[in-house]
């Protein structure tokens, strides 16, 4: 278990995550020969802490070559209070990824498969869309807007075309603003690219009938109208299952590092950037033997008695029930470290069913807390 790893292996790894966080503080005061230099070291560091023949004074002076680097990137003639101000970074990125890897982390609910217990991000559109500007469309006023944002997490969107134009959808495109929050471009075929806050999953379902049917717009017609409520942001507790073993029933995050029944859906991208975070309800423990029978789930023969499970099983308030589905496994004989997850939104949700169980080494902790938005799911979560 990754808590039990020497210290200096987790402040190596601790370092690289800060390296990474100082290289994109930084992009625009380090010229391109000294990334490459940091990239080098960077490697040549990594190398280092994954072989484990290396000795902890070893990857001590790689460190020193590395932090290093680091501050060697800045230009020499900026002032004392800009290495002030990279010590302090430094400094916060190490006590934030401490915090991080060992206590909790913030983790935000992307699809609808917890539903309705957690919400993933949802679009909702408004489809009409006449030629005279907001004929057709009204939306809160400026409080309105920041009390839905609080509230419900909501942005409305009403994009309207600047000029007559051709939408080019088939070229929409999501990229990051600032690294992190989604953005989708929407390009034209006349050069114009229009750009709307929010995933291009949910964008695409904002888009109006009038431009799904022809692509073609008249200058203030809506292109994208509608609203889109963020997913449940929560906290994760990774500390507890340092010290007892997770519990049945209990909501939980888990990486997807070596399931290979979902890494084969990722794309290359996906893949290359690393293990996705997925978030169920768990489901069974080592030695648990499972049954859906839907719309019920079975333990060890008798109906399952947890709280979340019950909920799911009522088709009462939005829950469903347990479903099956084509080539989907119903039935588990947990051996040891092995979990099963699922998602509460079962009738939608890909999950053990689909893709096998969750080795204990990928679970990350348990859902604790959800912090924002305050209308749907605010307070702990059951």
């Amino acid at each position: 278990m990754s808590f039990f790893k020497p210290k200096h292996i987790k402040e190596g790894k601790m370092l690289l995550k800060g390296v990474r966080k100082f290289v994109r503080y930084n992009r625009d005061l380090i010229k391109p020969e000294q990334g490459k230099t940091i990239e080098m070291v960077e490697g040549e560091f990594r190398e280092k802490l994954n072989d484990a023949s290396t000795s902890k004074e070893d990857l001590d002076k790689a460190a020193h070559v590395l932090t290093e680097a680091c501050e060697k990137s800045v230009p020499s003639y900026q002032t004392s209070m800009l290495k002030e101000n990279l010590e302090v970074i430094f400094v916060a990125v190490v006590i934030a990824m401490g915090i991080r890897a060992y206590f909790v982390q913030p983790f935000k609910i992307p699809t609808g498969s917890m539903q309705p217990t957690l919400n993933g991000i949802i679009a909702h559109p408004h489809r009409q869309a006449h030629p005279v500007k907001g004929e057709d469309y009204t939306e809160p006023g400026r409080f309105g807007q920041i009390w839905d944002k609080m509230y419900y997490g909501r942005s409305y969107i009403n994009l309207v075309a600047e000029e007559d134009d051709t939408v080019l959808l088939s070229q929409m495109r999501e990229v990051k603003f600032m690294g992190f929050f989604p953005r989708t471009e929407i390009p034209c075929s006349s050069g114009r690219v229009y750009t709307v806050a929010g995933p291009k999953g949910k964008v695409d379902d904002l888009i109006t009938n009038a431009v799904n049917r022809n692509q073609v717009v008249k200058k203030d017609q809506a292109i994208a109208r509608g609203f889109i409520d963020t997913g449940d942001q929560v906290l994760v507790d990774k500390f507890t299952y340092h010290w007892k073993q997770p519990t049945r029933g209990e909501v939980f995050v888990f990486v997807t590092r070596g399931i290979a029944g979902i890494e084969r859906g990722f794309s290359a991208s996906q893949r290359a950037g690393g293990s996705q975070h997925y978030i169920k309800r768990l489901g069974g423990v080592p030695g648990d033997h499972l049954k859906v029978e839907p719309p019920n789930l079975y333990i060890n023969g008798k109906l399952a008695e947890e709280e979340g499970f019950q909920n799911v099983m009522s088709k009462k308030n939005g829950y469903g029930g347990y479903t099956s589905g084509m080539g989907y496994q119903l039935e588990f004989n947990l051996g040891e470290e092995e979990y099963v997850a699922l998602g509460d939104n079962s009738g939608n949700s890909y999950d053990s069913r689909g893709w096998g169980t969750v080795p204990r080494d990928n679970i990350v902790g348990r859902a604790l807390y959800v912090y924002l938005p305050f209308g749907h799911h605010w307070g702990r979560i059951h």
